[in-house]
């Protein structure tokens, strides 16, 4: 039997949610992700913008930007700093479901 570590599952409202707080705090935390059916960008990101749907990143390191047009695209992340709930370099799974880990948005800490 496999057992999955619901800690590390969020839903994509969360991610979205968890964006624009990166986006709108500030913070010196960057996000690096894999698309379904990629590979994990090779650098961590900077949130720029967020509309309904999707987002721009930019990659600092070779100052290009990043468009994803639908956040469920997202299959997995990590960020390079702790932010909220969020521990650094763990792999997060993005799941379709509402709200996959309710934990998670009740403010409690991994």
């Amino acid at each position: 039997m496999i057992v999955r570590d619901t800690m590390r599952l969020i839903s994509v409202a969360e991610l979205r949610r968890m964006l624009y707080n990166l986006k709108d705090h500030k913070v010196n935390v960057c996000i690096r992700f894999r698309k379904l059916g990629e590979m994990w960008k090779t650098n961590f990101m900077r949130v720029v913008d967020l509309n309904e749907k999707g987002a721009i990143f930019n990659d600092l390191t070779i100052n290009e930007f990043v468009f994803i047009s639908d956040l469920e695209e997202i299959m997995q992340f990590e960020l390079d700093g702790r932010f909220q709930n969020f521990e650094p370099y763990n792999h997060y799974e993005v799941s379709p479901w509402e709200n996959p880990a309710p934990h998670l948005s009740s403010g409690a800490r991994l």
